[in-house]
Parts: structure tokens; C-alpha cells; sequence
């Protein structure tokens, strides 16, 4: 028996909280497909991102690298 996994959405109240003592940098979890929503919600001083824009593991995408700019910069 298995079961779809899916990742629990971030609380992005908490990063606004974090916010009131500093400059705030999102990383972990973030793809081209969330971090327009990121971004918008938080207005971190940075976004960060690894795996969200791999094709396999070690491996970036083209592709994904360009979206997940593209995506951060059209939030601003």
C-alpha cells in the first residue's frame, strides 16, 4: 500500500515574523512553480534554491534556473 506524500505548505507567517528582526532569505522547498507566491506573500530580501531547479539530483535545468527567476523577479 502507498500512499502520494505530499510537502506541508510553509507557514509564511512565520517569515514575516522573522521579518521584524532582520533582513529575511527564503530557501528550502522552492520551485519556479512557488516562489512567485513566496515572494509576493513574504518580500524576502533573497530567494534561495537548489533541487527545485534540478532535472536530476546534482543536475540543474536550463530551463527550470531561467522560470525560477523569472518567476521571483515577475512577484516583485
Amino acid at each position: 500500500f502507498a500512499t502520494a506524500l505530499k510537502s506541508p505548505v510553509f507557514d509564511w507567517n512565520l517569515a514575516l515574523e522573522a521579518k521584524k528582526y532582520g533582513k529575511v532569505i527564503l530557501a528550502g522547498g522552492l520551485t519556479p512553480e512557488n516562489v512567485g507566491e513566496a515572494v509576493r506573500k513574504v518580500r524576502p530580501f533573497g530567494v534561495d534554491t537548489a533541487g527545485g531547479v534540478e532535472k536530476s539530483p546534482g543536475v540543474k535545468d536550463h530551463l527550470k534556473v531561467a522560470e525560477f527567476i523569472s518567476a521571483a523577479k515577475g512577484a516583485i
